[in-house]
């Protein structure tokens, strides 16, 4: 394994956005080792980096995404959410085995150059294999389940049985959960629960607690469906129906999480379970706007997520989470609301442990070494030293990242990745993406 010593950065202080100067070694995967000064003795045989005040966060979480959609943000920009989701369904029976591939690859990359470390893929089975060897190739931590339904929302739903969903699931534990020397983790990632039935997501579920993995899954994502929902099983919506299956506990992931009674909000923060805020997708389709910062007031654990570039159109962690602040501002006309502390803590460690991972999302030592080096000394929107956190949500984005590790490895550096030649993946991305858009136009 890869030995570091990063000299001269300066730690960031999520509590109090201070930065302290630190040397950091890096040794066998974890921070062996944080202080003033480290010794050269004590770091022999380590490739020295001199971050020259740059400064030091712990990696981004992207805790609900779908990474194969970085090939398709242009062609379902600015279309009403159900021929959205029509249109979406008919792209991916066009892509191709390749497309899976580089689409996962260029997500992966894009997610690393702007300092995510760890994601939670929502993806396809059919294409399982050329998926989770980009994601290995890439080198990202990943956790990854495949989207089931067996309620067809429409006519291009991809409906299955609840065998074949547990079949799937199998097959997809056996062949990803510790994969790549454990940077790999299995989920159950049903879809949600207007394409999902009870039985479906209570069979899944149980299959989660048997394997140890969490469920990850859509929640009142759409105010119609929502009502669906509701109505359905004569309960307040889709939240308080996943209480009563049996299905909210703290291995429960609920992407997006907008249309939620303030009784279901009482619920999550019984159960333990973690909501999932993707506030550009929720802008660009017209979802609506959470109650994020009532779930935070109660102590509920909301992680943030890039969702699918569909819908989103960014793998860039810092405009989410500006994105994400300014909504929950203007929503409660309160400005102290989602702090740039309290963000930055939903894009590391919140979803960190959102995922099962109690030594990640901190800097510290003894904990997994993914961590990011942010150069704010190049850029002109955000000179000003003594503010450097604040200003990196709300005034910088992920292009001010220099460095990247994940897990003691050295993943991008000076601005470039580094296990790939990037204008090589642009060419092939291009011609790739190109080849798609004349298929999709002749739908």
């Amino acid at each position: 394994m890869s030995k570091f010593l990063v000299r001269n950065c300066d730690l960031g202080n999520l509590d109090d956005l201070s930065v302290k100067r630190v040397d950091i070694l890096i040794e066998n995967s974890r921070f062996a080792k944080i202080a003033e000064r480290i010794d050269a003795r004590e770091a022999y045989g380590a490739t020295v980096i001199d971050a020259h005040g740059m400064l030091a966060l712990p990696g981004f979480t992207d805790t609900h995404t779908h990474m194969y959609q970085t090939f398709i943000k242009g062609p379902l920009d600015d279309i009403p959410i159900t021929d959205w989701l029509i249109k979406l369904f008919r792209i991916e029976d066009i892509m191709d085995e390749e497309d899976y591939y580089y689409a996962t690859l260029l997500a992966s990359l894009s997610s690393l150059r702007f300092g995510t470390t760890t994601v939670n893929e929502m993806g396809s089975f059919e294409y399982l294999d050329p998926i989770i060897q980009a994601f290995e190739d890439a080198g990202i931590r990943v956790t990854y389940g495949t989207s089931t339904t067996d309620v067809a929302e429409n006519p291009e739903t991809p409906i299955m049985s609840i065998d074949e969903a547990l079949r799937r699931s199998e097959i997809l534990y056996s062949k990803v959960h510790g994969r790549n020397n454990g940077l790999m983790k299995a989920s159950v990632a049903p879809a949600g629960l207007p394409a999902v039935s009870r039985e479906m997501a209570q069979a899944l579920k149980k299959f989660a607690n048997a394997k140890g993995i969490v469920y990850h899954t859509h929640l009142g994502e759409g105010k119609m469906e929502t009502q669906n929902v509701a109505d359905k099983y004569g309960l307040n919506g889709e939240c308080e129906a996943l209480y009563e299956f049996g299905i909210l506990d703290k291995n429960t992931l609920l992407a997006h999480s907008i249309w939620l009674s303030d009784h279901e909000i009482d619920l999550i923060a019984q159960s333990g379970a973690n909501p999932v805020h993707c506030p550009n997708t929720n802008m660009k389709i017209s979802d609506g706007i959470p109650k994020i910062a009532q779930m935070l007031q109660k102590g509920i654990n909301v992680a943030m997520g890039c969702d699918g570039e569909a819908s989103s159109s960014t793998r860039d962690m810092v405009r989410e989470g500006r994105a994400g602040s300014y909504l929950q501002k203007a929503i409660t006309l309160d400005p102290t609301v989602m702090d740039a502390g309290t963000t930055f803590k939903m894009m590391t460690v919140n979803g960190a442990r959102a995922l099962g991972y109690d030594d990640l999302g901190v800097i510290r030592e003894g904990n997994q070494a993914d961590m990011i080096l942010v150069n704010m000394e190049d850029d002109l929107a955000v000179v000003d030293n003594d503010h450097r956190i604040g200003n990196l949500l709300y005034a910088g984005d992920g292009h001010n990242i220099d460095t990247v590790f994940v897990r003691g490895e050295l993943k991008v550096r000076n601005k470039k990745i580094q296990c790939f030649d990037e204008q090589q993946i642009i060419d092939i991305c291009q011609r790739r993406i190109h080849n798609l858009n004349e298929r999709i136009r002749k739908m």
